[in-house]
């Protein structure tokens, strides 16, 4: 059992302090490749702490790649741990056919139009867009997002409660400092693994909480004691799902009830494919406990970082408090608000709602043909799953791919808990970052690579 000493008292977090103690035990070699980590509760009654602080430590070595989950069996330590000697790896393989959930098409951003709009912002000779602005960002350009807002998904927020920000990351830390930090922070399990790592790197405490019904289980964030729910209901990640009406309503019930907030990511929502979309939960919230977060990472792309939330009223004057400064600079600020303003967002989503589709059509049709296993009906979203058939082994599905220039994730890798073996031949195919042709190639050396 690791003995280490964990100082309450520290301006470190308990959870980066055993993050810190268990990876060094990795690094060093006492703790080897295949060795079973002690349970969470073991753990955490040895040391006295929490055991939400040893699932948070866990969960970002699993998320780097220093122990993995085994169904019905526990955390071990990775076959092949990050720091491990390049001797005794596998000669890495070119990434070939990218299938992760993160890629883009480059090729199909709109160069020409956002270089004349940058253009034009320069050429204006602003002097204000070189100076700090507002800490919410420009108020031009969040009456544009207001409006937006309104129009496709029917949310009426005041200009005045939006906040920019520059990616889901500043915008997340910023939610835990103005929530604050003794606030115990739900989330999706399996989820978005990194905000769950942007969580626990701004020194906030998680809670890894089920799922019911393919959206968070209300219940345990009564029993558990969260103060705040990180969700995704539009579009569940990973497993797909939209939270239906009956969870929307348990899940706002529990907010008002208890006075804890909901952080709804809204990321997929511009994708849907078939059937209705559901409102989102601030359209719903009468009690201003839900914050609204989206990016502009998906829409345009994800090097641009711009993101942006809605804040409920009660909690706007204690941001401006915390925040001297917006993260986005001046000029892309315009640029963006020009690109909105024009109409370019709209017609540039629509053309993509298009693009994507063929894609995942040709995705669909191609797993079929080649016998790779089940698509599960896809509705919105850049990514499919895929449930694996043959007889490749459930841990190999990744290096295997690997190994033939493919990247991809399993469904089990975005889990905290030990995950049932339902996960476990199931991965996410992205299908957002090659177009038609390569992504039926990037099958086809699947099949080789597993069959």
């Amino acid at each position: 059992m690791l003995t280490c000493t964990l100082d309450e008292h520290s301006r470190t977090t308990l959870t980066e302090q055993l993050y810190a103690a268990l990876r060094a035990e990795i690094d060093g070699g006492r703790m080897a490749p295949g060795v079973r980590m002690p349970s969470r509760r073991q753990l955490a009654e040895h040391l006295r702490v929490s055991a939400a602080t040893v699932e948070a430590a866990y969960a970002r070595l699993m998320s780097e790649g220093y122990c993995e989950s085994r169904p019905r069996s526990g955390i071990y330590v990775a076959a092949q741990p990050p720091h491990g000697s390049e001797t005794a790896r596998p000669q890495a393989v070119p990434v070939r056919w990218d299938f992760s959930t993160g890629a883009a098409d480059a090729a199909k951003f709109p160069y020409a139009t956002w270089a004349r709009l940058m253009r034009e912002v320069l050429s204006e000779q602003n002097t204000a867009l070189l100076l700090s602005g507002d800490p919410q960002g420009s108020l031009a350009l969040r009456r544009e997002i207001a409006g937006m807002m309104r129009s496709l998904r029917g949310i009426e927020v005041p200009p005045e409660s939006i906040v920019l920000g520059a990616g889901t990351e500043v915008l997340v830390t910023a939610l835990v400092s103005l929530l604050g930090r003794e606030k115990l922070f739900a989330v999706e399990d399996p989820g978005y693994s990194r905000v769950r790592r942007i969580l626990v790197a701004s020194g906030a405490r998680i809670l890894p909480t089920p799922l019911s019904g393919g959206a968070i289980d209300v219940r345990a964030l009564y029993t558990g004691g969260a103060g705040a729910a990180y969700v995704t209901p539009s579009h569940q990640f990973p497993l797909g799902a939209q939270m239906s009406d009956g969870q929307r309503a348990a899940l706002l019930r529990w907010a008002r009830e208890t006075g804890g907030y909901i952080l709804e990511d809204d990321y997929d929502s511009e994708f849907r494919f078939s059937g209705a979309s559901a409102p989102a939960l601030r359209a719903m919230d009468e009690s201003g406990q839900v914050i609204y977060m989206n990016t502009f990472a998906r829409t345009l792309a994800p090097g641009l970082r711009l993101s942006f939330m809605a804040l409920p009223e009660a909690l706007v004057g204690r941001y401006r408090a915390l925040h001297a400064a917006c993260s986005v600079p001046g000029f892309e600020q315009e640029t963006l608000r020009k690109f909105i303003a024009g109409g370019h967002l709209e017609r540039h989503v629509a053309h993509m709602r298009v693009v994507y589709r063929g894609r995942l059509q040709a995705l669909e049709r191609k797993a079929a043909a080649l016998g790779l296993g089940e698509v599960a009906p896809c509705c919105a979203g850049l990514y499919a799953l895929l449930r694996v058939g043959g007889r490749t082994p459930a841990q190999a599905l990744v290096p295997r791919a690997a190994q033939a220039g493919v990247k991809l994730t399993r469904l089990a890798d975005y889990g905290v808990m030990e995950a049932g073996g339902e996960y476990e031949r199931v991965v996410l195919l992205g299908f957002a970052g090659m177009d038609e042709a390569a992504i039926e190639a990037g099958l086809c050396a699947l099949r080789d690579a597993w069959m």
